[in-house]
């Protein structure tokens, strides 16, 4: 019963902010009857179901434990995927993160600078952070930002080595960990890694109760209170309601609304549901598109040859370089520039990556294509927008 509400939250949501962002109206349903519907079933959940936000461990590992247990936290966790060791039922999550060879996946800077600081401020707030260095920039933040990515003083399990981002596994330099097993023993592809997916949270039910309200124009400081506020304060940071929005997240969201309670929502479904198979739609939903054009920039290098800390602790661990030089310092990793891998200013700015990848939008894009299967079943179903018959 409470997978099937949590579910509907979710998808009355999506169809009506997708109909209000993309002008459909029908003499039926409009998107206010859609977002009314997902507003009461989110409401009927957190009144009813008996879910709640995990907290066990604190601030500092509550938020990450929800990835990375055998068993999923049954408390905040309403739909999961189950993994079994014995029954040779298992993942390769911690592999697909840390291999050279699968897309050495990374966030971008983009998102990594919408994550508060721990006292509630923005970080876009702060004098020079737009240069900061790595190591800098991970200061007093929101907790889940060191819970999502490798910051500094990051070790394993079974390992006192601190870790600092691979730049031969991480393409930006903001290396993901929010799935990744702390066990080095599970790094291999044969490895049986059998932590559970979470696919519904009651986080997720919290931000859709949320939206909702914001969009209808019903948000309030209760609504806040009993859905963000509740959110930040588990992941250590501080709940107060902003009093003004954020210019920062307006320009991120391409200028098209500066409602404080929508960019705040949308700062808080990106974090907290950050690589949880949510962005796509969100994004798809909201009529952005072309954020997908949009540069991929990684962390600040101020300048090349170079040898930066990035942990804080003393020793040197990359530099970036136009061709490996005939002497390297030991322990430092040389990154090499060149082809789809650059900086924005030649020698320094932002990493940028996959830069010839052409990345240009087609609104046609916002739904799929009629599959030619159905068509050769059925050719009246006629194709959707754009696309070819």
């Amino acid at each position: 019963k409470w997978t099937a509400l949590a579910l509907k939250s979710r998808f009355c949501l999506f169809e009506g902010t997708f109909r209000k962002y993309h002008g459909i109206d029908t003499e039926e349903n409009d998107w206010k009857y859609y977002l009314d519907l997902a507003a009461k079933a989110s409401e009927e959940f957190i009144t009813n179901s008996g879910y709640g936000l995990y907290t066990t461990g604190g601030t500092q590992t509550a938020y990450r434990d929800l990835f990375v247990s055998e068993d999923a936290q049954q408390l905040e966790v309403v739909l999961a995927r189950d993994y079994n060791k014995g029954l040779s039922v298992f993942h390769n999550s911690t592999f697909y993160s840390l291999n050279t060879s699968y897309g050495r996946p990374g966030l971008t800077r983009k998102i990594v600078a919408s994550y508060l600081m721990a006292d509630g401020t923005r970080f876009t707030d702060k004098a020079g952070w737009q240069t900061m260095e790595f190591r800098d920039e991970c200061q007093n933040r929101d907790p889940r930002l060191a819970q999502s990515i490798r910051t500094p003083g990051y070790t394993r399990i079974n390992s006192t080595k601190i870790e600092v981002p691979s730049l031969s596994t991480c393409m930006t330099g903001y290396q993901p960990i929010k799935w990744v097993i702390d066990d080095t023993s599970m790094d291999s592809n044969t490895a049986p890694c059998a932590t559970s997916i979470p696919i519904l949270r009651y986080a997720e039910v919290l931000l859709n109760y949320a939206e909702a309200k914001a969009e209808l124009g019903e948000f309030s400081e209760t609504v806040w209170n009993a859905t963000i506020k509740l959110l930040r304060e588990r992941a250590g940071v501080d709940g107060t309601m902003p009093s003004a929005y954020d210019p920062y997240m307006a320009e991120y969201f391409l200028n098209t609304t500066t409602d404080m309670a929508i960019l705040e929502i949308r700062r808080e479904r990106g974090i907290e549901l950050l690589l949880e198979n949510c962005r796509w739609d969100d994004d798809m939903r909201w009529g952005m598109g072309r954020l997908l054009e949009r540069p991929w920039y990684g962390v600040y290098v101020g300048e090349l040859g170079k040898v930066y800390d990035m942990d804080g602790d003393g020793s040197g661990d990359v530099c970036f370089v136009r061709e490996n030089p005939p002497v390297t310092e030991p322990g430092v990793t040389y990154r090499v520039l060149g082809g789809d891998y650059a900086l924005t200013d030649g020698d320094s700015g932002y990493i940028e990556c996959y830069i010839r990848m052409n990345r240009k939008w087609d609104d046609k894009k916002y739904v799929r294509p009629i599959p030619t299967t159905a068509l050769n079943d059925n050719p009246a179903l006629g194709q959707n927008p754009g696309w070819k018959k």
